[in-house]
């Protein structure tokens, strides 16, 4: 990639990240602008002193036991998480890219370490923009030079190549655009990874069909109207989940104020992406089970009234015996509809649960005896305990409860009969790794796409016929898995069925 030097030497001073030089020693030698305004030090301050030195107790310690180490093993590492402390003592959470330049023989001849600021990544625009001065007031500085310039070709190409390996360790791609058709003439190598294009001007073809007719025109028009241009793209990525990128671009100007240039980066914000969005969903679960709790336990108020008053009737009628059938239905379904508000009171959170030390695998097959006796002939219920002597604490009845709706789920997946497994195992927690047993009930029946899995677990949501449920039986176990400091997850496809597991602490 040919880049003008003016251009090239002010994106290394002005790039959005640090860029240092050390010796092998680790001793500072060369540092650009932006680092220095992240640190607060002059332009003397920092060469000849240890890079180390800049960082906090404990990344000095880091450094010293893994960095260098790790650096000098295997010449090159990404996105080591340090902090810096700023000539004013403030912290600086930032990410580093190193790489150890060696010679022939193996020795190392520098190290060039890229300089991530973590603290906000959004602060990519307002700094293109702040240089966007900075640029126009170096082009006519760099314009005297060209002179000197032209007699130290060999220099500039070494200055060029050691640019062009720093662009390949920025984690974001850099790219250069025509500000007349608006088109990108140029760009790095990240930039073509990011967008999964070989070249350029195949940018566009990389987006979804909608951000390709929606934004593609947005980021021409702008580039050729000399405005800056910020949007999040989509990238479709075959086999693979969808990828969000963030593009950045500003126009560059000659000390008269024409536009010569655009230069612009973009940015993998994925994970991101996908962190709002869980973010989004948290919100919305946590307003869900506050409305549902909040709807239950009125309602519970109301039946815990009815279920008196009708007690009250009971000895009033005690000498009616032709109302007794009358009474006793009353009292079935409003204990059915107190149950069913007992449900909607745990998925919101409130522990209606009696615990208990409860050995798992044997109470587990007492229930699977009692399925398969109950079950059609068309459905086989398989049982695989692998959890022999885990202990839970839950009462027995909330347990034998979820497993039998969790069965029930099953068989409404299969209306034509099939196989249903019920088993258990022993793992271990990936955070803390503290001890649980995971409970699982699969199916091979209908399964869910992934709309129906993402609302599955929420109170009233079925997507069975009238009459034939009303959508309590998951937000249920969800909510006993949550009182209990476990976790409800659920594994489903169209057409491949459902596997549903309750991951539960179990003490040794």
């Amino acid at each position: 990639m040919q880049i003008d030097l003016d251009e090239l030497r002010d994106l290394y001073e002005h790039a959005p990240c640090g860029y240092l030089s050390l010796d092998p020693g680790g001793c500072i030698v060369r540092v650009n602008a932006t680092f220095r305004a992240w640190t607060g030090y002059d332009t003397g301050e920092l060469p000849g002193r240890r890079f180390q030195d800049l960082l906090n107790v404990a990344g000095k310690i880091y450094y010293e036991t893994h960095f260098a180490p790790l650096l000098r093993l295997q010449g090159s590492f990404n996105e080591v998480a340090l902090d810096l402390v700023a000539k004013n003592g403030d912290r600086i959470p930032i990410l580093v890219n190193a790489a150890e330049r060696r010679d022939e023989d193996g020795k190392a001849i520098s190290i060039w370490i890229t300089v991530f600021n973590a603290t906000d990544r959004r602060r990519y625009e307002s700094e293109l923009l702040a240089a966007r001065s900075a640029l126009s007031a170096a082009n006519q500085e760099l314009q005297d030079l060209n002179e000197e310039l032209s007699a130290t070709n060999q220099s500039l190409d070494r200055t060029n190549n050691e640019l062009h390996a720093f662009y390949d360790t920025l984690p974001v791609g850099i790219f250069r655009a025509d500000p007349f058709s608006g088109e990108i003439v140029q760009a790095s190598r990240r930039f073509f990874a990011l967008l999964g294009v070989d070249s350029a001007e195949d940018w566009l073809s990389a987006l979804t069909s909608e951000d390709r007719t929606a934004i593609g025109p947005q980021f021409q028009e702008a580039i050729r109207a000399g405005k800056t241009f910020s949007g999040r793209l989509r990238i479709d990525v075959q086999d693979a989940p969808q990828r969000h990128v963030q593009m950045k671009a500003i126009p560059i100007t000659n000390s008269g104020g024409l536009i010569t240039s655009v230069v612009g980066v973009v940015e993998d914000v994925t994970e991101e992406f996908r962190a709002e969005a869980q973010k989004r969903q948290i919100d919305r679960d946590a307003i869900v089970r506050q409305l549902t709790g909040g709807f239950a336990h009125n309602l519970n108020g109301i039946l815990t009234v009815i279920l008196g008053n009708l007690e009250l009737l009971e000895e009033e009628l005690a000498d009616r015996p032709h109302l007794q059938p009358t009474l006793e239905s009353s009292f079935v379904v409003t204990q059915r509809a107190a149950k069913l508000v007992n449900h909607l009171l745990l998925y919101s959170g409130y522990t209606l649960a009696q615990f208990a030390n409860l050995e798992v695998d044997p109470h587990l097959q007492d229930i699977a005896r009692n399925q398969a006796n109950r079950l059609a002939a068309k459905y086989r219920l398989t049982v695989d305990l692998q959890a022999a002597g885990a202990v839970v604490e839950l009462g027995s009845d909330m347990l034998k409860e979820a497993i039998e709706e969790l069965i029930t789920n099953a068989v409404a997946a299969m209306p034509d009969g099939g196989d249903i497994h019920l088993s258990t195992r022993l793992t271990m927690r990936d955070e803390t790794q503290a001890r649980e047993i995971v409970i699982a009930v699969s199916d091979q029946g209908f399964g869910m796409d992934n709309a129906t899995l993402k609302k599955a677990r929420e109170p009233f949501f079925t997507k069975r016929e009238v009459g034939m449920g009303i959508g309590l039986g998951l937000s249920f176990v969800d909510g006993l898995a949550r009182v209990a400091s476990g976790e409800l997850r659920l594994r489903s496809a169209s057409g491949k069925g459902t596997t549903v597991e309750l991951h539960l602490p179990a003490p040794d």
